[in-house]
């Protein structure tokens, strides 16, 4: 049996709804019913499957039948590499917001940034945050500040269980996409992130133009 033969061994058993014996295996494949044995047990072996003792048809000895293992979530893995970042909220949303800065940096367009010319906050928070997955809900715009309503379903699970996490990644995203858009807008908004008062998963983005200390 050639190796796409062993991987549709496999597959025959990931589509079963119930334990698959060989005999079934070597029907669908048209192949003997030993080879097929022998690569269910090879399954067996590398720990990708568990055989099961079925009942037999009529009279005769138990059938063995094959099903895959089901392997944990990586999700609550990497939740809990995740918590284990920061002693203290605080410090988790820190390092959150240096992934945040670093996963926008690595999917920013590339432009070419005119000095002279300030882009608009809004569009720069948009287009990364939607090409990252994130979907915009609402944007509400004043006196140069501006409220977005995003849906954070990309980190849901991770806001559900580490809602620091999600902030300063999301925070972070920001921070990248205005350096990146213009030297001038890093400095001139403040960039925050929290929970909005409406869904398990959206966030309310802020940017807040900072008072220029230099003035008079």
């Amino acid at each position: 049996m050639s190796p796409r033969q062993r991987d549709r061994v496999r597959s025959l058993v990931a589509d079963s709804e119930a334990p698959i014996d060989a005999q079934t295996v070597a029907a669908e494949l048209s192949v003997h019913v030993t080879t097929a044995r022998f690569h269910l047990n090879n399954l067996v072996e590398e720990g990708s499957a568990i055989a099961i003792n079925l009942p037999p048809i009529g009279v005769g000895r138990p059938r063995v039948g094959y099903r895959l293992v089901v392997a944990p979530p990586v999700d609550d893995l990497m939740l809990m590499l995740v918590a284990r970042l920061g002693e203290t909220p605080e410090q988790r949303e820190e390092l959150a917001a240096e992934v945040g800065r670093a996963w926008a940096t690595k999917h920013l367009p590339s432009v070419d940034i005119d000095a002279e010319l300030v882009p608009d906050p809004v569009v720069l928070a948009e287009t990364i945050l939607t090409r990252l997955g994130f979907r915009i809900t609402d944007v509400v715009s004043a006196f140069g500040q501006h409220e977005i309503s995003l849906c954070g379903c990309p980190l849901e699970k991770i806001e559900h269980e580490l809602p620091e996490v999600a902030r300063g990644v999301v925070r972070g995203l920001l921070e990248a996409a205005l350096t990146a858009g213009s030297p001038a807008l890093a400095a001139q908004y403040a960039v925050t992130v929290r929970p909005a008062p409406g869904g398990e998963c959206e966030l309310r983005l802020s940017l807040a133009q900072v008072a220029d200390s230099t003035a008079c």
